[in-house]
């Protein structure tokens, strides 16, 4: 355990999850599919038009003039990376868009 700055009596120093009650393999799988994996939260703003879809191409909200969402939540599926970077490469492109409006 890395400690940048205070004594490490000063912090909780134990597995908060899934816990200590996790003992093998099946109940490790059973931790994982109840989706409490770690991955980022995305998709409740999902792009594209379909039914379920909020946002179009441009980031802009369906049926409401003036507002654009840009943030993981418009990623219609889960990736298999960290988010950092496609969300600066969305933020980028973004801002050029709302430019060319």
């Amino acid at each position: 355990m890395i400690y940048v700055r205070g004594h490490p009596a000063d912090y909780n120093a134990w597995e908060a999850m899934p816990g200590t009650a996790v003992r093998d393999d099946d109940q490790m799988l059973g931790h994982c599919a109840r989706d409490e994996s770690g991955a980022h939260a995305i998709g409740s703003c999902k792009m594209g038009h379909d039914p379920l879809a909020v946002v179009d191409e441009r980031l802009r909200v369906h049926g409401v003039d003036g507002l654009r969402v840009m943030d993981c939540s418009v990623m219609p599926t889960q990736i298999s990376g960290n988010t950092n970077g496609p969300v600066m490469a969305m933020a980028w492109r973004a801002a050029e868009l709302i430019l060319d409006a």
